[in-house]
Formats: structure tokens, C-alpha cells, sequence
């Protein structure tokens, strides 16, 4: 991490503008390839998040990480609720599916984050929708161990009968699957 993804990830904004100022290269990132929308994005940060959009010029706000994720699934995965809501108002694309096929939905279920999770059912995310392993995100929050989430997406909806196509023990979330 340099200097300017670690005040953009702190949420120190006074830095990040004196770094730019400074002739801080804006579209850096750290060796997992996270970007300032996603140190901002991650912490919930939208000050930050601000800035970068709406006063850098030429940041990709749908850029994906090495991961394939992008700041709205950073702020989904963490539940970042205002930051999420940020990006919703910026334009995200809310239907990206990470390399693993999640998207936003799957990560806030996985993690355990029902207010976050709440606003992407509110915003027409698919309940059925399925990644790499034909995990719903009912799967996921099942996999995780979050009964509230499990909940919430029964009471909108998911199919509580649906099928996976893993046969193997779960998959750790944080890294993609060995090929």
C-alpha cells in the first residue's frame, strides 16, 4: 500500500488531497489489486468515495480488483451500508459477478450483513442468481451461519429448495477456488 490507497483506506481525506495535489498517480493499487474506490469503498469511507468520483477525472468506478470484485462489492462484503449507497447513486453496475461468479448479493449474505443485504434485495439484485457453483445467496448465508440473513431472503422470496452443484466440502470465500 502507498501512501494515498492508505489515507483513501483510513479515510484520512486532507492526505488524499495533498497527496494528489502532490502528483500522487491516482490509479494505483496494492498488490491485490485494490484501487482508492476500493480502500474507500471497503472502510466506508464516502467522503473519500466522493472525492475520487466526483473530483479525480478517469476513475473506472466499476474497476474490478484481482478478485474480480468491485468498491460495491467491497462495501457490500463489509457491510458498508452508506458507501453502498453511494455507489448506487453514482451509477455502479450492481449485477457484476466476481471471478467466482458472486456478486453483491452473495458476499452480503455470506458475511452477515441483513441491512446491506435488505437494500440489495430493495434495489432488484436476483434472488436466484448463481455463481461458479451454482450457489444462490440463500447457499451462501446458509454456508456462512447467518440465520438473519436467512431469514431475509426467505421472507423476499428464495427458493428454499434450490439445488447447488457442489458435491465437495465449502469453499473458503476469501480466495478464489484452485483450478
Amino acid at each position: 500500500m502507498n501512501a494515498l490507497l492508505l489515507s483513501a483506506w483510513f479515510g484520512h481525506l486532507p492526505i488524499l488531497q495533498i497527496l494528489v495535489n502532490s502528483g500522487a498517480k491516482i490509479h494505483c493499487e496494492n498488490k491485490d489489486g485494490l484501487s482508492l474506490l476500493h480502500c474507500a469503498a471497503q472502510k466506508g469511507h464516502v467522503p473519500v468515495l466522493a472525492f475520487v468520483i466526483e473530483d479525480l477525472e478517469d476513475v473506472a468506478l466499476d474497476h474490478a480488483d484481482k478478485l474480480g470484485r468491485t468498491a460495491f462489492h467491497r462495501a457490500a462484503e463489509h457491510g458498508q451500508l452508506d458507501a453502498l449507497d453511494f455507489l448506487v447513486g453514482s451509477g455502479c453496475d450492481h449485477g457484476i459477478q466476481d471471478k467466482e461468479g458472486n456478486t453483491a448479493l452473495h458476499l452480503a449474505a455470506h458475511r452477515g450483513h441483513p441491512a446491506v443485504l435488505q437494500r440489495l434485495v430493495d434495489i432488484g439484485l436476483d434472488l436466484e442468481e448463481q455463481n461458479l457453483e451454482g450457489l444462490t445467496a440463500l447457499h451462501a448465508a446458509a454456508e456462512g451461519i447467518q440465520p438473519d440473513c436467512v431469514r431475509l431472503l426467505l421472507g423476499a422470496g428464495s427458493s428454499v429448495n434450490a439445488l447447488t452443484q457442489v458435491t465437495g466440502p465449502p469453499r473458503d470465500w476469501c480466495a478464489p477456488s484452485a483450478a
